[in-house]
């Protein structure tokens, strides 16, 4: 199964970022949550609940801004929100929804932009987001201000997203797992290597947690901090819309 060139080899030629991340997503959608288990080391589900935990909402109504096929949203449902998921993939939704009916779950999905979220201001308590921000680069700030606006004031944004290991014999063993042994199992797995090759850039090129906390308080939010996971090879991120 093609999925096409690779969302920044795409925008080097002029084309759609935006546009290449749906199809490339939209290609690997069928086998995804088996990617994921394996090219994860099963350690995705803790991260799911270390990024719920953070965000503390039992009761109220949270958002999952590019939900996938939805693991992250049921998670967050686990701890008792009324969650909505939405993604512009149209088959990671229909997937997501398909899994929602097969395990009698109340959360809802639907194809959405992050950059254009169809909610009213303030409409949750708490917005979750995971691996998604590197592929919104183009549009980072914009999809973030949205997100904001999607909070009730006194919501919180919890944030996952891979990074650099900070130790060189943690980044070394990083680097040789994610460079050789993921694209070549994860074209074996989906039929092509490209969105995995693509994963490797968008890591190396995405910012670090410094700056990518600084663009959060830029975008408004605040008590903005962050926590490594998984000897720093994940990034956590928190803020806060302010109350007032």
């Amino acid at each position: 199964m093609s999925t096409g060139i690779a969302p920044d080899q795409i925008e080097a030629r002029g084309g759609s970022f935006q546009g290449a991340v749906r199809r490339m997503f939209d290609g690997i959608a069928p086998r995804y949550d088996s990617f994921n288990r394996w090219a994860s080391l099963g350690m995705d589900k803790g991260w799911r609940h270390a990024a719920v935990a953070r965000l503390g909402v039992t009761s109220g109504r949270v958002l999952d801004v590019a939900t996938g096929t939805g693991d992250l949203a049921f998670a967050a449902e686990r701890a008792g929100a009324q969650v909505v998921g939405c993604d512009f993939a149209s088959v990671m939704i229909s997937i997501a929804t398909q899994k929602a009916t097969t395990a009698d779950s109340r959360a809802t999905f639907q194809v959405a932009s992050g950059a254009d979220l169809p909610y009213k201001l303030g409409t949750f308590a708490g917005v979750l987001s995971a691996f998604a921000m590197r592929n919104v680069r183009p549009i980072l700030r914009p999809v973030l201000g949205e997100m904001w606006r999607a909070l009730e004031p006194g919501g919180k944004l919890v944030n996952l997203e891979f990074t650099e290991p900070q130790l060189a014999p943690v980044r070394w063993g990083h680097h040789l797992y994610t460079r050789v042994l993921v694209p070549r199992i994860g074209g074996l797995l989906t039929g092509g290597r490209e969105p995995f090759d693509y994963l490797n850039r968008s890591i190396d090129a995405w910012l670090s947690p410094d700056e990518f906390a600084a663009v959060l308080s830029e975008v408004g939010f605040v008590d903005v901090g962050y926590a490594r996971l998984s000897l720093g090879t994940v990034v956590l991120h928190w803020g806060t819309r302010p109350s007032s």
